[in-house]
């Protein structure tokens, strides 16, 4: 029993792990990026060890690209790239990060990246300037010819929906086609977020973000209302293991079975 409580607990704190994480994706037409995180083997990636995946996964010539951003999506969660209805949602990310000649991406990073940390990182390293730019109004004139590497902190609005991610989504493209027409491909980009999601707001979000603006006639509960969060998901996944691990030991138990009478002593002659 004793090991099934532990087995219970570590269950539980491997799904707990994975409520508020944020991806990280970097990617570059050139070489500034390493195909693999070389910094840590771990499968989630700590808030205070992110900083230290993100720079050894940066090439060791990083600081020859001309431009080094760093995108931040508020409240963006590692789920949110496979989640039904958010498949457009990501679009110029995914054209721009798989088509690139290097990219990496860590899956898995607990309460979000300090993004103020890594551009510092990697203004120290490569003796730069830090730049805080609005992703609404990104213009060529941002971009000013330097020996050293622009290193840009780029924030995009919050998003909440499908259709919040993928204004933001245009936006990026945006960057990226004012970037590459200023410096053309020698630049970098790592997107991830600086905020992450927190289950009570996914929780309440949920609900709202199928709920339409309006009533709709016809529509089942299930069309209208995201029922079955990821955390409903683990629970109901511990709840089974449970039920089948204590299940099995009753079966065990009731199918001990007493002899019906025993064997006399012989008696010595």
């Amino acid at each position: 029993m004793k090991y099934t409580a532990v087995a219970l607990l570590s269950l539980a704190s491997a799904a707990m792990a994975f409520e508020s994480t944020v991806p990280c994706i970097m990617w570059s037409p050139k070489n500034y990026v390493e195909p693999s995180v070389k910094a840590s083997n771990q499968f989630v990636v700590s808030q205070t060890g992110a900083s230290s995946a993100i720079m050894s996964s940066l090439s060791s010539d990083i600081c020859s690209a001309k431009v080094i951003a760093l995108i931040s999506q508020p409240e963006l969660h590692s789920n949110d790239f496979s989640r039904s209805g958010f498949e457009d949602a990501f679009t110029n990310l995914k054209e721009h990060s798989t088509q690139a000649n290097s990219h990496s991406q860590i899956e898995y990073i607990t309460n979000g990246v300090d993004v103020n940390d890594v551009a510092k990182k990697i203004a120290a390293q490569c003796d730069s300037a830090i730049s805080i730019l609005d992703a609404t109004s990104i213009s060529a004139d941002d971009f000013t010819e330097q020996e050293s590497p622009i290193v840009a902190i780029v924030s995009l609005p919050v998003a909440k929906d499908a259709n919040e991610l993928k204004s933001n989504d245009d936006l990026l493209g945006k960057f990226v086609e004012t970037v590459e027409g200023k410096v053309q491909n020698d630049y970098a980009v790592i997107y991830t977020s600086s905020a992450a999601k927190t289950s009570c707001q996914g929780n309440s979000q949920t609900l709202h973000r199928r709920a339409p603006s309006a009533p709709v006639k016809n529509l089942s509960i299930f069309a209208t209302y995201q029922l079955f969060t990821p955390g409903v998901f683990m629970v109901l996944g511990v709840v089974l293991l449970f039920l089948f691990i204590a299940g099995t030991g009753i079966t065990w138990l009731v199918g001990i079975q007493t002899p019906v009478r025993f064997e006399a002593k012989q008696k010595k002659n």
